[in-house]
């Protein structure tokens, strides 16, 4: 008797079918399919969950593409949506991307980034491959957006840390780069 493990990745597909579009009788090629391993399942479980909160009130949204690239998530997505709604998608996201440079991608225990004849992983201690790259201290889990200032060409650039433990951000400081430099 021959047993078959169901596809983690076909499961997520259909629990949001508002978010992944593609052929139902052929899910491995539908837009969205998630490149990835199972280690970062639970982190794209829940960030679709958190998208499909965010558009309670109303947007649409379609991924376009899921994969691992310079071991990291990379979430790739089109839409249209209430400013209010995009900032929970884009924040979302954002948890996902910085709880995967954590995440082993093939276990989903705690790693962090290593190299291996020039590709970068992230991986757990167990499943470590190369050598493990090295942190500036003070700047694990960090994360830097941009954002503009109500149309001026000031830049308020924002540093978070991820704190793998509570899955959410803590702000570190802002540095506002004006005109001047």
């Amino acid at each position: 008797m021959t047993s078959t493990t169901p596809d983690w990745r076909i499961e997520l597909l259909k629990e949001h079918p508002r978010l992944f579009h593609g052929l139902i009788d052929r899910p491995y090629a539908a837009e969205g399919y998630p490149n990835c391993e199972e280690g970062w399942r639970d982190l794209l479980e829940r960030c679709c969950a958190r998208i499909e909160a965010a558009l309670a009130d109303g947007g649409a949204l379609r991924v376009l593409q899921i994969k691992e690239k310079f071991g990291a998530l990379r979430f790739y997505w089109s839409g249209d949506m209430p400013d209010a709604a995009k900032a929970k998608v884009e924040e979302a996201i954002a948890l996902a991307v910085a709880r995967s440079t954590c995440t082993c991608e093939i276990c989903g225990a705690e790693g962090r980034l290593h190299c291996d004849s020039g590709l970068l992983m992230t991986r757990c201690a167990a499943h470590a491959q190369g050598h493990p790259v090295p942190e500036k201290p003070v700047w694990e889990n960090v994360t830097i957006s941009r954002v503009g200032a109500d149309g001026s060409k000031t830049v308020i650039v924002k540093r978070r840390r991820y704190v793998r433990e509570t899955d959410s951000f803590v702000e570190i400081d802002s540095l506002i780069i004006g005109e001047g430099g």
